[in-house]
């Protein structure tokens, strides 16, 4: 009666109704039993007359279907929110690898293009000028060489890591002697780091030496962070390994003195080229997927690689677990 009165400005001491109210309460009704329901119920009011039993079960049945359609109703529209959400991540999933991907295909261009420059430009010089004298020719020629193993070595790395992010490099995993696997990883850049002068030192902690992984992987991956260390350490600087294991895992720490990381990039340095993307750091030579290729190969271990600074340079650090496993035979055949 308030909403009425107030919605048609009629005094509240009054006592009699017009058709308004009577059509203002069918509606009313028609939202909660139904419009048939509701007329039936409003004309047995203002005749006075006696609804019948037949009347009444039709209002319940029309009262059911309603709460039948409501139920309904609600269901299809949660599922409509749900799938509104799910496009709207699918759709900012989609933007964001399309930006991945306008941002790898410029790395890519970026880092291509200057070994192809060095080459054409050593050329041109070569084919323009024949008074070279021979020693200049050989160090051009030796140029010519150089950036050509880059590329070589870039588009190497662009193929493998596309290979391993879908799953195509077959490991062989096997139980192998940790310490001897970092030793293989070491013995090729031993006399370069004994050239700069930078102490090398081990820490083990282990018991056991036995676990199970790709040996070959993981030398690949102790020799790109070795290599990444060996760039960026000072000459007598320090650059240490660390074993040491719990809870069933294998940790492994390298560290090395020198230039820290921004911390804002810390979470950025396993992407690729990431190097190129951030000229604050000093560049060093190769390709600028070693990080990203050691992320994805230890992952494929299902384990896990992160960075961090610490006082006088920056650490490493691995987790893989004591007995590699894959958790079901599809994943088993997704690496093999």
């Amino acid at each position: 009666m308030r909403i009425f009165n107030l919605k048609y400005n009629i005094d509240t001491r009054t006592e009699t109704a017009d058709a308004r109210f009577i059509k203002f309460s069918e509606n009313l009704l028609s939202g909660r039993i139904g419009t048939a329901s509701a007329k039936i119920l409003i004309e047995g009011v203002t005749h006075e007359d006696k609804i019948s039993l037949k009347e009444v079960l039709e209002i319940l049945e029309e009262s059911k279907e309603n709460i039948s359609l409501n139920k309904k109703l609600t269901e299809q529209s949660r599922e409509l929110r749900q799938l509104s959400n799910e496009l709207s991540f699918a759709n900012e999933n989609l933007i964001f690898k399309d930006k991945q991907k306008d941002d790898f295909l410029d790395s890519v261009a970026h880092e291509l293009r200057t070994p192809i420059t060095a080459i054409r430009s050593a050329g041109e010089i070569l084919t323009d000028d024949d008074d070279i004298p021979l020693e200049i020719k050989r160090e051009f020629l030796n140029n010519i060489i150089t950036e050509s193993d880059r590329l070589n070595e870039i588009i190497n790395d662009i193929l493998y890591l596309d290979k391993l992010e879908h799953g195509e490099i077959a490991l062989s995993i096997n139980q192998n002697n940790i310490i001897e696997t970092y030793q293989k990883a070491l013995n090729p850049i031993s006399h370069l780091i004994h050239q700069k002068k930078i102490h090398l030192s081990e820490v083990d902690l282990l018991t056991n030496h036995i676990f199970e992984y790709d040996e070959a992987r993981l030398i690949q991956v102790f020799q790109n962070i070795l290599g990444n260390a060996l760039k960026f350490t000072d000459e007598q600087g320090t650059i240490q390994a660390k074993f040491q294991e719990k809870d069933g895992q294998l940790f492994i720490k390298i560290f090395n003195t020198g230039k820290q990381i921004p911390e804002d990039d810390l979470n950025l340095i396993f992407d690729k080229f990431y190097q190129s993307r951030n000229q604050n750091l000093r560049k060093p030579s190769g390709s600028g997927l070693g990080l990203a290729i050691c992320k994805k190969i230890v992952e494929a271990h299902k384990g896990s690689i992160s960075a961090k600074n610490v006082e006088i340079g920056v650490e490493f650090e691995m987790v893989l677990n004591n007995n590699f496993k894959y958790n079901s035979e599809s994943e088993r055949i997704q690496y093999q």
